[in-house]
């Protein structure tokens, strides 16, 4: 009997060792995730920092790139203005002095046929070669200016046709640039969008997850509570047990030291005493049972917890790998539009 008591009292010493060693556990698995929580927040707050100055950055090269376009197209601009009023001047030029040459030459034609007539006037000829050669002038001046005047209005034709081929060029490539320009804006507009979707996104994923993580810290905090309080209880159940098993265990060594004609009789009493004990053991067992079950559930729990805690990890790693594939796209269309 006595080894039977000493094997009940082992057994509950075993399953508060038991319940010790999960209880140790389970607060250094709840360190480990207080841990591995901190890092994910530090890895959070770094991952932001990192998406601010990664949009700082494609922003600045953005309004960099579009003026330095613009320069650029400004220069050529002025530089091909330049070039065709060169042309021009140049063409000018030359058909001026040729102009001059023509009228010089038309000038000394004329001076030599207005000699040749005075010399014939000079040598007797009359009235009739005074009025022909007037004639003849007045014919050639009217001729000449209305040659003049037709050159002069086609060279004015062509100049018209040429300034507003020119200015139609111009406002072609003005409104060509503006396209572009407005392009440009659009997508930088659309790439900005992008971003703080992506930005907004992310942000609402990291504060439902550090939520969910507090509210999984409280309840590993109420769990804990609950089986250190567990621990108690069965540390008294213990200390009840004992002062059970020790009473027993005298009222059968005082049952054993009475006569021998009265051994049956202490045998129904040691029996009625261990009926009148059985109902606290038997409580006693259920309450362990009870205790075990609920440590088991506790235990199932913090399971499930670890697990839930797991798959927002692996939620969180697969926002980041979705998020880098739209930083890898943005990246790529600024150099795009860069080239």
């Amino acid at each position: 009997m006595a080894k039977k008591g000493r094997t009940k009292s082992e057994k509950p010493e075993a399953l508060i060792s038991a319940l010790q060693a999960a209880n140790e556990d389970l607060r250094s698995k709840l360190t480990d995730i207080q841990i591995e929580l901190h890092q994910e927040k530090c890895k959070v707050s770094k991952l932001e920092r990192d998406k601010l100055q990664e949009v700082k950055r494609v922003r600045e090269q953005e309004q960099h790139r579009h003026t330095a376009m613009m320069t650029e197209q400004r220069a050529k601009w002025h530089e091909e203005k330049l070039k065709e009023l060169q042309a021009l001047r140049e063409n000018l030029t030359r058909q001026h002095e040729l102009e001059l040459a023509r009228h010089a030459k038309i000038k000394d034609q004329e001076n030599q046929r207005l000699k040749a007539a005075l010399n014939a006037m000079r040598d007797g000829s009359g009235e009739k070669v005074r009025t022909a050669l007037t004639i003849e002038a007045k014919e050639d001046a009217r001729r000449f200016f209305d040659v003049e005047r037709v050159k002069l209005l086609q060279e004015i034709l062509e100049l018209k046709s040429l300034k507003k081929q020119t200015d139609e060029a111009l406002s072609n490539m003005i409104q060509s640039d503006k396209m572009k320009a407005g392009d440009l804006r659009v997508e930088h507009q659309q790439h900005q969008e992008q971003i703080s979707k992506i930005k907004w996104d992310s942000e609402k994923d990291i504060r439902r997850l550090v939520d969910e993580i507090k509210s999984k810290d409280r309840c590993i905090f109420a769990l804990e509570k609950e089986l250190d309080s567990t621990a108690g209880f069965l540390q008294k159940l213990q200390l009840q047990k004992d002062a059970l098993d020790d009473q027993l265990f005298l009222v059968k060594e005082a049952e054993c030291g009475l006569g021998s004609p009265k051994r049956e009789i202490p045998g129904r009493a040691g029996d009625g005493a261990e009926h009148c004990g059985s109902p606290d053991l038997r409580r006693n067992q259920r309450r362990l049972a009870d205790l075990n079950s609920t440590v088991r559930k506790l235990e199932d729990r913090n399971s499930l917890l670890v697990d839930e805690r797991n798959e927002q990890l692996k939620r969180v790693r697969e926002s980041e790998k979705q998020s880098k594939p739209l930083l890898d796209r943005n990246k790529l269309m600024s150099k795009r539009t860069m080239i």
